[in-house]
């Protein structure tokens, strides 16, 4: 199912440096993981109505930043970006990244055609109730929200004394 190229000193290890993506690597992401949904189907986690969907790849500090839809999983995914080299790291790795919203914990991933990239379920296995289009606007806004600064409002207290308390900070 997930291949990559072995180091032999540790066989989990990633064997070389990856080279960044100068292009959207949304399709390429997309092909593969249709190539192992052919593999997965008779997992009972697998839902058959849901096909592989991954909307373009967003540049982020010099990363590709995606979200991917599949039958089994929908995730985050970071890959290399134009001109970057990541070190070689081992399968399975956990790196927490501080996105805008939140940070997030990824596992270093690898499959045959993109032998390092770093990934986050967001939801796996999929909700039962949830539909194709369901699930391509949840990719969609979750790529939006990951970018987007939170927003926290505190409820002000009207207390006078703490409205000038508040002043004199």
């Amino acid at each position: 199912m997930y291949r990559h190229q072995k180091n032999e000193q540790d066989p989990t290890a990633l064997a070389a440096l990856t080279k960044g993506f100068a292009n959207n690597p949304a399709e390429k992401v997309r092909q593969e993981m249709q190539i192992i949904a052919q593999s997965m189907q008779e997992l009972p986690f697998y839902r058959q109505d849901i096909s592989c969907y991954c909307p373009n790849f967003i540049l982020f500090e010099q990363q590709w930043l995606g979200t991917l839809l599949t039958p089994w999983t929908m995730s985050v995914l970071v890959l290399p970006g134009p001109e970057q080299v990541w070190p070689a790291r081992e399968i399975g790795d956990k790196i927490t990244l501080q996105l805008p919203y939140k940070a997030l914990t990824f596992t270093v991933s690898g499959i045959e055609a993109i032998p390092h990239y770093l990934s986050c379920s967001l939801q796996s296995p999929l909700h039962t109730a949830l539909t194709q289009q369901q699930g391509e606007q949840l990719c969609n806004d979750c790529l939006r929200m990951l970018l987007s600064l939170p927003s926290k409002q505190d409820t002000p207290d009207q207390n006078r004394r703490n409205i000038f308390r508040s002043m004199l900070k």
